[in-house]
């Protein structure tokens, strides 16, 4: 049977669970100045062909949470999309490590911001001056939250106006590696070349334990990321086996890998999908996220199959399918096989 539930419910690639094995032995400095943390920074810095400041942790929400903080005040603003994991999956967490600052949402398609919503938002927000909030970072998913990718033109408009605004752009990249994947943009084409100054770069639902690196591209903004990550309990004394993730994670290019077959296992469903009678997409689904609108009936009768995946809570009647870096064609076939015949027999 398949599980689209998500692509964090997959596994470990062996060659991580290798690397992180073998980086067991021995001793190792603490605290991540080891000399397997100063190279892997560099290997970040040669993926994004610019210099980086890039701090690993173990979780989205450390990484999230962590970079927003670094550009945020007590008293300032995030502003990202309704559908956002940020706005809806972090609990208060931004609001913990910025010490209280205050998240906005507006609308869009496919979990892409409205500009023009954006720049009302903003300026709603701060029009009262030292009584408003201090609008400080516009944040953007890549993948989106809805499973779009954005291209580098859409994400140097949002750049374009947060630097107007004295603002920074933020970029949650839990998915990173399928937007990466899905084109031929390069990671600095989708970051530092289109005007990003931070980006959380997600390798735990791409074949990773536990590791997520947050990547400045100014460096100079980055002066207090570092001790928020200590304050907030995010530094790993056996950083060693955070870095050996990332060096096997980057090595011949894995994390492409696995992200390419994710995508393409995304895109056969869709395809098989969409020649099913009676199935609507709610979202464009570019890569190996898929929103489907199905009957209720339908939905209940593939999880009696055993098949597993989840009821999207915002968008009525939806679906999310998620493929991941281990989902197997069978199961796509299987999927899609039970689903046909329940809709033959409706």
């Amino acid at each position: 049977m398949a599980n689209f539930g998500s692509d964090n419910a997959s596994g470990v690639h062996p060659k991580i669970i290798e690397a992180m094995a073998l980086s067991a032995s021995g001793m190792a400095p603490a605290y991540g100045v080891d000399e397997l943390t100063k190279s892997v920074e560099q290997r970040l810095a040669s993926l994004f062909e610019t210099d980086v400041t890039a701090l690993l942790v173990g979780t989205g929400t450390a990484a999230n949470c962590i970079g927003l903080a670094t550009f945020c005040s007590p008293f300032g603003g995030i502003f990202a999309h309704a559908e956002s994991h940020i706005a809806n999956d972090e609990s208060t967490a931004p609001e913990l490590y910025t010490g209280g600052a205050r998240q906005f949402t507006v609308g869009g398609d496919d979990a892409k911001p409205n500009l023009e919503e954006l720049v009302q938002k903003i300026d709603v927000s701060g029009a009262r001056g030292v009584h408003s909030v201090e609008p400080a970072v516009i944040a953007i998913s890549n993948l989106t939250e809805l499973g779009a990718r954005f291209s580098p033109d859409e994400i140097a408009a949002y750049s374009e106006l947060a630097k107007s605004l004295g603002m920074k752009l933020f970029i949650d990249g839990a998915r990173f590696a399928n937007a990466v994947a899905g084109e031929s943009d390069s990671p600095a084409d989708l970051t530092w070349r289109a005007g990003v100054d931070a980006l959380s770069f997600g390798a735990t639902k791409n074949g990773a334990m536990a590791a997520e690196a947050i990547v400045f591209f100014n460096k100079s903004a980055a002066v207090n990321a570092e001790r928020i990550r200590k304050r907030g309990g995010h530094l790993w004394s056996k950083h060693r086996f955070l870095a050996a993730q990332f060096d096997a994670f980057l090595d011949d290019d894995l994390w492409l890998a696995n992200a390419r077959h994710a995508n393409q296992m995304g895109q056969s469903l869709k395809s098989q999908l969409q020649a099913i009678p009676g199935i609507e997409f709610a979202s464009v689904s570019e890569a190996n996220e898929l929103f489907v609108r199905m009957p209720k009936a339908q939905a209940e009768a593939l999880w009696e199959c055993g098949h597993a995946f989840h009821e999207w809570p915002s968008l009525e009647g939806t679906y999310r399918l998620v493929t991941s870096f281990t989902t197997e064609q069978a199961e796509v076939d299987a999927f899609c096989a039970d689903l046909r015949a329940l809709a033959t027999d409706g």
